[in-house]
């Protein structure tokens, strides 16, 4: 905003068209949702409420805090990193800590492993979330299963800390953390299921990914080599923590299903492949003793 528009009065409706036109000019992602969510949470609304009040006008700490926050996204910050928050299924999930995003690749994951698992909702199973990140996956399963236990791991410190903000936050008791490198470690017991999203961009596809990504942990998106190296790791370790009847679902690369399943199937693993709504192969999963 130039001096003169700070001077000026802005209300809700003028703020959601400067907005749109001025995001979109700087080639910012939905600028329209863009706006409309830092609006939402500069004055702790709905969206619906911004259309209900679009003639309010905003005082100038709200104006202050909205070109702080816009200033963030131009310089390449997430959206979701300048919120401090995002949607994932049903659940808020804050990210107050620097850790990875959760996709809508990995809402699929975890609603197609609820689906399979539908029947055992109120069994004590014992599940294990790998590279836990800002807790969204468990926090699903945990609050799912509400009679089972989530053991929640990774490498990062902040992943930990944020998965266990994001469980108090949901009042979540079933949720256990560990902080562990997988890729050297594993857990001391057995599971019944394993879900997990690991870093799997290839090091080479890494450095084109776009700025606002970027600003992710790397550890979260890459695994430095060519995006098999946890996959690898889980075929070598899964039949040593999976129960007899115990199942994982994997979420995987755009192309990287086929190479995944035949890492599997070396192991002795009967395994299938789910593609997403876009019809890219997403999640390699096994399926013993499964419904289908």
């Amino acid at each position: 905003m130039s001096r003169e528009q700070n001077k000026k009065v802005w209300t809700v409706s003028e703020l959601i068209s400067w907005g749109t036109n001025y995001l979109h000019d700087y080639k910012i992602e939905s600028p329209r949702l863009s706006i409309e969510l830092l609006l939402c949470e500069i004055l702790s609304c709905t969206r619906l409420d911004l259309y209900l009040n679009y003639d309010k006008p905003l005082n100038p700490r709200e104006l202050k805090e909205l070109k702080s926050k816009i200033k963030a996204l131009l310089c390449g910050k997430p959206l979701q990193f300048v919120l401090g928050w995002t949607q994932f299924l049903n659940y808020k999930i804050f990210l107050c800590k620097k850790v990875f995003i959760p996709r809508p690749e990995t809402e699929i994951l975890v609603k197609f492993a609820l689906d399979k698992y539908k029947n055992r909702k109120e069994e004590p199973l014992s599940i294990l979330d790998i590279g836990c990140g800002s807790g969204a996956i468990s926090i699903a399963l945990a609050d799912f299963f509400k009679n089972s236990k989530v053991l929640a791991i990774d490498v990062d410190k902040d992943a930990i800390e944020q998965t266990k903000e994001n469980a108090e936050r949901h009042s979540l008791k079933n949720i256990q953390l560990h902080r562990m490198d997988i890729l050297k470690e594993v857990p001391s017991e057995k599971f019944d299921l394993i879900v997990s999203n690991p870093p799997y961009i290839p090091i080479l596809e890494y450095y084109e990914l776009p700025k606002h990504v970027l600003d992710e942990p790397k550890l979260a998106l890459t695994d430095g080599s060519d995006g098999l190296t946890f996959y690898k790791r889980f075929a070598e370790i899964f039949p040593k923590i999976l129960n007899e009847s115990g199942n994982f679902f994997l979420e995987v690369g755009w192309n990287q299903a086929e190479a995944v399943a035949e890492i599997f199937a070396n192991s002795g693993f009967d395994v299938d492949i789910k593609k997403d709504f876009q019809g890219i192969k997403r999640i390699v999963y096994s399926n013993r003793f499964l419904n289908t």
